[in-house]
């Protein structure tokens, strides 16, 4: 005989050899004990979590032999509807049998009498694939079929049903199975099987499956043949491309050291690997997760992805947890705009580097207020679209790839760098919607993109430095050609002006780690006032110029 996949060979029978689905077996069962047959069911969840199973298994229980309800899996009913051969049980695939020739020709057959059974049960799987015709014809039927016809229709996307089939039908919703239960039905297969396994590549594979049975055993039984019956952490990581934890917290640990080389190697491996970088930024973000429940409570029984003793190696605050959390959340957001995730994967760690870093030099500067201006609350204006916080934008000129240059040295850096606190950027943060309703007005959006794809690393009363991987943003933020609706964005947000600079990264750190050594041997410059030159200054023109040579 040939082989059979795990999936097939070991579906359930039963109602109670279903993994999960508790509260609908229950509801079933008890309609089928007091004879409350519904002529139309609609089984709707997602894929993998037991639809068509319990749709078979409902038809077993109407027309098995051995008694109404019963699933005997011995009776010549119930043995065709195992095998797939029961003249009365018809499954009908909506994907390719969805036109209204195939609906009509469904009908026609309706009024016959059942063959061998009791009930004839029609199973419509893919049920949204349907033409809006096919719908229209079903309509009738389905309302008033035959007294010995049920329908069940099965779909992943019950929204994409027409309300009026909704109406006809008595709804049950399948959830994702529990990681536990599948687990249990697992392992239960390969005892049976005799396979061995590590339970740690089994929970790995269930957690690939997200709640799918069928997707579950379908994974095992390639696990089983790459591994040679021996299912182990190892061979689960080479087969589905996966990174081990002890490499997904060399990750963090690069990310606390500050070691960006490292980080790159572990990236490279990574890629030649084919690691799915999605699949890896869904598990940094529950490593981060424990890490946070941990921090917080300090209580190893409630984290269950990485252990007490990687807890412990990982000195991050929850500060800095928080916000690589969010910026992963971001990365995942920003997935399903991209080809190539590995750039963005990138950039998003080399953020958390530069969140790290940030922390630490708020703890060891000082925190001082240079030139301190009262600020007040500045009210929206309503008078006109290009007026937001009393800064008009009526006049705004695009943005500019050449021109001046805004000169500035290592000492007006780190003279920002000292002045800098929690205060001024958590200032910046609470205003940042206002760009999002500068994004709408006349070239400034271009400006505020420029803003939104660069982080503000560094923030005083008076000046920011952004920090980009783009050099195209670091170049028109340092043009003096730019710096006036800049500065006039950051008016909009803050009430007063400041002075707008950019970094690359690769300066940013070379800075943080020029700060962090001056402060260390307690030689940070005093700060002083900030004078760096960022107004243009306009050249006369040649009709003033000609003008001046004629009054000679």
């Amino acid at each position: 005989m040939s082989y059979r996949a795990l999936y097939r060979k070991y579906r359930p029978l039963t109602f109670e050899e279903v993994a999960g689905q508790t509260q609908i077996v229950q509801t079933l069962k008890n309609a089928l004990k007091e004879n409350k047959i519904a002529h139309a069911y609609l089984f709707a969840g997602p894929r993998g979590t037991g639809k068509t199973t319990m749709a078979r298994l409902l038809a077993k229980a109407l027309n098995c032999q051995n008694g109404f309800g019963h699933q005997c899996n011995k009776c010549e009913s119930c043995i065709a509807i195992n095998e797939g051969t029961h003249p009365d049980v018809i499954e009908i695939d909506a994907a390719s049998n969805r036109g209204i020739d195939d609906i009509r020709d469904l009908i026609s057959k309706i009024k016959y009498s059942p063959v061998l059974g009791k009930y004839k049960v029609y199973i419509i799987d893919e049920v949204h694939m349907m033409t809006t015709e096919a719908f229209n014809a079903l309509l009738k039927t389905l309302e008033e079929p035959p007294a010995n016809v049920v329908f069940i229709l099965a779909t992943t996307e019950p929204y994409k049903l027409m309300p009026t089939i909704l109406s006809r039908v008595q709804r049950y919703d399948f959830d994702k199975v529990s990681d536990e239960n599948i687990l249990e039905k697992v392992k239960d297969i390969l005892v049976k099987e005799n396979v061995a396994f590590e339970e740690d590549a089994l929970k790995e594979i269930i957690s690939l499956a997200d709640g799918g049975v069928r997707d579950t055993l379908s994974m095992v039984d390639q696990a089983i043949v790459y591994s040679d019956m021996n299912i182990t952490m190892s061979s689960v990581e080479e087969l589905f491309a996966l990174t081990s934890k002890d490499d997904k917290l060399k990750l963090l640990l690069a990310i606390q050291n500050e070691d960006v080389a490292k980080l790159n190697v572990l990236l490279d491996g990574f890629v030649s690997r084919g690691v799915d970088i999605r699949r890896l930024t869904s598990d940094l973000l529950l490593m981060l997760k424990d890490l946070l429940i941990y921090k917080i409570t300090k209580n190893a029984d409630l984290i269950h992805y990485i252990r007490k003793e990687d807890c412990e190696k990982l000195l991050f605050k929850t500060k800095e947890i928080n916000g690589f959390i969010d910026v992963l959340i971001n990365l995942t957001n920003q997935f399903k705009t991209v080809n190539n995730p590995r750039s963005l994967f990138e950039i998003s760690l080399l953020k958390m580097v530069s969140l790290s870093q940030q922390e630490q030099v708020e703890i060891v500067k000082p925190i001082v207020s240079v030139n301190k201006e009262p600020t007040k609350a500045v009210e929206t204006s309503n008078t006109g679209l290009n007026i937001i916080n009393n800064v008009d934008f009526s006049s705004t000129k695009e943005i500019v790839d050449d021109g001046h240059k805004i000169e500035f040295t290592n000492e007006d850096i780190l003279n920002i760098m000292v002045q800098a606190n929690k205060e001024h950027k958590n200032k910046l943060n609470q205003n940042k919607s206002v760009l999002d309703r500068l994004l709408t007005i006349p070239n400034v959006g271009k400006y505020v993109q420029v803003l939104k794809s660069s982080d503000a690393a560094i923030v005083s009363l008076n000046a920011i430095i952004y920090v980009s991987r783009f050099s195209d943003n670091v170049n028109k933020i340092n043009l003096k050609e730019n710096q006036i609706i800049f500065s006039k964005i950051h008016q909009a947000m803050l009430g007063h002006q400041v002075t707008i600079i950019a970094l690359s990264f690769d300066k940013y750190q070379e800075m943080i780690n020029k700060f962090k050594n001056l402060s260390q041997l307690s030689k940070l410059p005093a700060p002083h006032k900030i004078e760096i030159d960022t107004k243009l200054v306009q050249e006369e023109s040649s009709t003033q110029k000609l003008a001046e040579e004629l009054l000679k």
